[in-house]
């Protein structure tokens, strides 16, 4: 009996370590040398002047930066008198909106401006106005956006009754981007 232990405890020694290389490594796969690697094809550089493949399929997306100034140009009168929370009006971009010599959003493309305060003029006091861009189309597709509001309160002049802030389509106004946003 003795003799039958020692035997089995000498093949388990002797067959441990070539059973432990031996699933170390897959045997499908051929060893790479240190020294001739071989590469994916999408590992290697592009070709100068070649197309890339998947530019086509995604197209580089234009960032619109935070701070960038966007002038517009409303298509009719917003009034104090009329305006109320919520409303909103039609515009168009005065100039287009560049950055690093590439062109946004161009002119023309259609906005939308929202009323965010309004109060109409009384006896006592001026009407005021606050709105603020929160779209633009671009490329027929419409962006959201966060911009910086406009402020207006009318004036009086010396012993004359409060009068309405009135923005009329000649009148430009400027918005400041005040998060940055993806264009398609």
């Amino acid at each position: 009996m003795r003799g039958h232990r020692e035997i089995i405890l000498v093949l388990i020694l002797f067959l441990m370590p070539i059973f432990l290389a031996g699933c170390g490594r897959r045997p499908d796969l051929p060893e790479s040398s240190s020294s001739k690697e071989q590469k994916l094809p999408f590992d290697r550089a592009s070709r100068a002047g070649g197309i890339s493949p998947s530019q086509s399929i995604v197209p580089a997306a234009a960032l619109l930066p935070e701070g960038k100034s966007i002038g517009v140009h409303l298509r009719a009168n917003l009034s104090s008198a009329s305006a109320r929370v919520g409303d909103t009006f039609d515009g168009v971009v005065d100039e287009p909106v560049v950055n690093d010599e590439q062109t946004l959003v161009p002119r023309g493309a259609a906005v939308i401006v929202r009323v965010l305060a309004a109060r109409r003029s009384d006896a006592r006091e001026s009407g005021y106005l606050r709105i603020a861009l929160v779209s633009v189309e671009v490329g027929g597709k419409t962006v959201l956006l966060d911009t910086s509001s406009i402020f207006a309160k009318g004036g009086s002049r010396a012993g004359g009754a409060p009068r309405d802030v009135i923005f009329t389509p000649e009148r430009r106004l400027i918005f400041h981007v005040t998060e940055s946003v993806d264009l398609p």
